[in-house]
């Protein structure tokens, strides 16, 4: 039997605007050319990122007086969900891919590769350490965040209603990327385009999730996606400009 989640409310203020609070202070203490303003954003940033990775824990465990544990598939299940993220990756990796062909004519490449390039992300070696952190950790932290933890907390509000819940793990899950990628875009309706995606992919990832009640289908749809968008921003910042 679950636990009940007993300060669910307190829990979803104290967690969702972390990542994005973090992001913005990195992003823009950055950007002042300032030495020890851009080590502030940096440390204001790993304690955002060191918070939602230890916060839900910490609440699990010493409030919701819950039981750690490794979000397992239900027995007898198989490969089933596994190839079910596996080919949902593939059709969401095919529709952004024709999303980006369709939008490219509008998009000046140049401008976004500068862009990508600022950040950091201007060399192979750069984007390959990337593509394994946001992988193989990031991928994984979010949907402990996102599907797990703020899915199940918005139930002990709202009910059990994977739709209502689901739009607000995705709000939440949309928030921050938001607003990462308005630090670097050229344009407000690109940053809009680029949200857009991120909410329709968590739609699918939370979808993963309800289906399974594992976060293991939804992180394996989640890292083929990183691995393509990853793929493109390289692309973009080494190749193409």
């Amino acid at each position: 039997m679950k636990n009940i989640p007993q300060r669910p409310k307190l829990a979803l203020i104290l967690l969702i605007p972390a990542p994005s609070i973090g992001v913005l202070a990195n992003g823009t203490l950055a950007e002042l050319d300032v030495a020890v303003y851009a080590l502030i954003g940096l440390v204001i940033w790993m304690i955002c990122k060191v918070w939602i990775v230890a916060f839900p824990a910490f609440w699990h465990r010493r409030v919701d007086d819950g039981e750690f544990g490794f979000s397992n598939l239900a027995e007898g299940s198989g490969f089933r969900p596994w190839m079910e993220g596996v080919v949902i990756g593939g059709v969401l990796s095919a529709l952004l891919f024709v999303t980006f062909v369709l939008a490219r004519p509008h998009i000046d490449l140049i401008e976004i590769g500068a862009s990508i390039r600022e950040v950091g992300l201007d060399s192979w070696p750069k984007v390959i350490a990337a593509i394994l952190f946001w992988v193989f950790f990031n991928s994984v932290i979010e949907e402990y965040v996102y599907r797990w933890f703020i899915t199940n907390q918005a139930i002990a509000v709202i009910g059990n209603y994977p739709i209502r819940t689901g739009t607000i793990s995705v709000a939440a899950f949309t928030l921050h990327h938001f607003v990462a990628v308005a630090l670097v875009a050229p344009s407000l309706w690109i940053a809009l385009l680029a949200a857009s995606a991120v909410a329709f992919g968590g739609a699918v990832f939370s979808f993963l999730y309800h289906r399974h009640d594992s976060i293991w289908p939804a992180w394996v749809c989640h890292a083929i996606l990183d691995v393509v968008v990853f793929g493109g921003v390289a692309w973009i910042a080494l190749v193409a400009s």
